[in-house]
């Protein structure tokens, strides 16, 4: 631990005599390992960090499907009889989005309500964060959950707002709870959500229908399972159903599946870069140790072991690579903000839990302790070899 210490200390000293060296080295680390922090945090978010419901890799979305188009949105009519049919789920739930006018509380405004049956909520396992959601008997009832944003900037974050009556198209609706403000659910960016009553023999197909796996029952199951309830309500109903099948695909996937091959082509960019930004610096660490030759040689002819000369270089990498790291994670966490800032919604799902966490600080310091190693090796190595007769 000493002899690491003064390692430490000497590899301090050696980059405060080269201040311009070393401004250079650290800024051009920080912009690589900035970059790939920065995606990864996109990644983390979007692909890696579970979706905020309660066990979420049960949950499936059902599209009706025909040729050409597999996510289309579902009928009333054909969501009462997967309903009833199904088995592989314990519950299904359906939505729709529409636009309303919200009276009460502040100036009239058009808001995205987000019309639901009664257990959309309970289907999903969310939990509101103030007051309480509507739940199964309320499918009629005139009471609404207000999401996070709308409370924040309607209300103020006023918890007395549960209990409240707001007017939604003039109808008087009881507020009784505020979801959390990671709450998401595909591309439905409601600010006002409340419980409906689907008409039952309705052929217009405008539902978006989530289902959560029954105990025991496989994605795989449920998918052969409802390709038969497909086909039976095709059968039963051709002149609305025929050439239409049922599609189930895990709610992560369809939230996630377009924009995954992009951010995994940006991950491979962004590690692309990083590696010109660790070759660069090994030239110039390599291009240093030409400099250095006598000072090596010195050390070696008062007893310096080639491994104690390499161990002392990479100290010296890895504590610009640290350094470089540092600058690297603020340059994410300010990058990440900005961009969740001027993205829109919907150009980037869950872009709301998109942070800088400790997973995402962990990425940063395994990055910069690889590209310490990467691009001080070749030079340690180098810096090492050198004969005594002609550096003195």
């Amino acid at each position: 631990m000493d002899t690491l210490l003064q390692d430490l200390r000497y590899a301090l000293r050696t980059l405060r005599r080269t201040p311009g060296f070393s401004a250079v080295a650290v800024l051009t680390l920080a912009l690589g390992i900035g970059a790939g922090t920065a995606i990864f945090t996109v990644v983390n978010a979007v692909l890696l960090r579970p979706l905020p419901y309660a066990e979420p890799d049960r949950l499936l979305v059902l599209w009706e499907a025909t040729k050409g188009d597999v996510h289309n949105v579902a009928s009333p009519a054909n969501f009462t009889a997967w309903r009833a049919q199904a088995r592989s789920f314990g519950e299904l739930a359906a939505t729709y989005q529409m636009k309303a006018d919200l009276t009460g509380g502040g100036e009239p405004e058009e808001v995205r309500t987000g019309a639901a049956t009664d257990n959309f909520f309970r289907v999903l396992g969310v939990k509101a964060q103030v007051g309480r959601v509507f739940g199964p008997g309320e499918d009629a009832s005139p009471v609404v959950v207000l999401s996070h944003g709308l409370w924040m900037r309607r209300f103020g974050g006023d918890a007395g707002v549960v209990g409240r009556t707001v007017r939604l198209n003039g109808q008087a609706q009881t507020v009784v709870g505020v979801l959390p403000a990671d709450f998401s659910y595909l591309d439905a960016r409601a600010d006002v959500w409340a419980p409906t009553e689907f008409p039952a023999q309705a052929r217009g197909r405008y539902l978006t229908v989530v289902g959560r796996l029954a105990p025991g029952a496989t994605p795989a199951g449920a998918r052969a399972e409802m390709a038969a309830v497909g086909r039976r309500t095709a059968a039963e109903s051709p002149e609305h159903n025929a050439g239409w099948g049922i599609n189930a695909v895990s709610l992560h996937e369809e939230a996630t599946g377009e924009v995954r091959p992009a951010l995994l082509l940006m991950g491979g960019g962004v590690a692309f870069l990083l590696l010109i930004a660790c070759a660069n610096v090994a030239n110039l660490l390599l291009g240093r140790s030409a400099g250095r030759r006598r000072e090596m040689a010195v050390r070696f002819s008062l007893g310096a072991t080639r491994g104690r000369v390499v161990r002392q270089m990479l100290v010296e990498s890895l504590l610009m690579a640290g350094t470089g790291g540092a600058v690297g994670l603020l340059l994410a966490w300010w990058g990440t903000g900005m961009l969740a800032r001027l993205l829109p919604d919907a150009v980037l799902p869950r872009l709301a839990e998109v942070r800088v966490d400790a997973r995402v600080a962990g990425f940063a310091v395994a990055c910069s302790l690889a590209t310490g190693v990467l691009f001080g090796i070749a030079p340690a190595l180098a810096a090492s070899a050198v004969r005594l007769a002609d550096a003195l």
